[in-house]
């Protein structure tokens, strides 16, 4: 009766441990799967593949104190889904850990979120969320501006955009009220001289 009883309990040893090491099997290779995801798009979006384009979103770069640059970031967004909105969600995603430590940030705010994006044939309508307005001085407004701006004009160079807060079109943004035209046109900013062109590789 006891060789019995020993025999049951060392076989339910066996079988635990056995599912132990499977569940670490999966966990190590879901881990493994998505660190090829990051490393391979340079977000957080698709990794390469069939059902995949790349879009062009715009982050800040600073190598100095006051030395600040618009630099463009490759991403992966899925085929089937719109390319504004997409990209938009990619942007307000952020940089990845990778690119904070070369350097890269952005000026919109954490929790901005696109509400909705309306695209006719001439026209783009994009309403984001009541975060894209807090924080930050008037460098930083014309920053999360332009980083909006560069992203849609890569996207569609030839509609006229036009950007909405929780409904109500955006005339000011920030306390020392940076004007917005609608549609959006380029503005003067103090990075112009230091802007990049090049791609920024992930």
């Amino acid at each position: 009766m006891v060789k019995i009883e020993s025999k049951i309990i060392k076989t339910n040893i066996n079988f635990i441990l056995l599912n132990i090491v499977l569940l670490l099997i999966l966990f190590l290779s879901g881990c493994s799967s998505l660190q090829k995801s990051e490393d391979n798009s340079g977000g957080i979006g698709l990794p390469f593949g069939g059902n995949s384009k790349e879009v062009k979103v715009y982050f800040t770069k600073s190598k100095a104190p006051e030395e600040l640059s618009l630099v463009p970031v490759l991403r992966k967004i899925s085929k089937d889904d719109s390319v504004v909105g997409s990209a938009l969600k990619e942007l307000f995603f952020g940089p990845t850990k990778t690119e904070e430590l070369r350097g890269i940030m952005t000026e919109i705010p954490i929790g901005t979120r696109l509400i909705k994006v309306e695209e006719s044939g001439d026209e783009v309508l994009v309403d984001l969320s009541s975060q894209y307005l807090t924080g930050g001085g008037s460098a930083a407004m014309q920053l999360r501006y332009l980083q909006i701006y560069k992203t849609l004009k890569k996207i569609c160079p030839y509609k006229n955009i036009y950007l909405n807060v929780e409904g109500k079109s955006l005339k000011t943004i920030g306390g020392e009220g940076l004007e917005v035209t609608q549609p959006l046109t380029k503005i003067n900013d103090y990075t112009k001289k230091q802007e990049k062109t090049e791609d920024v590789q992930p």
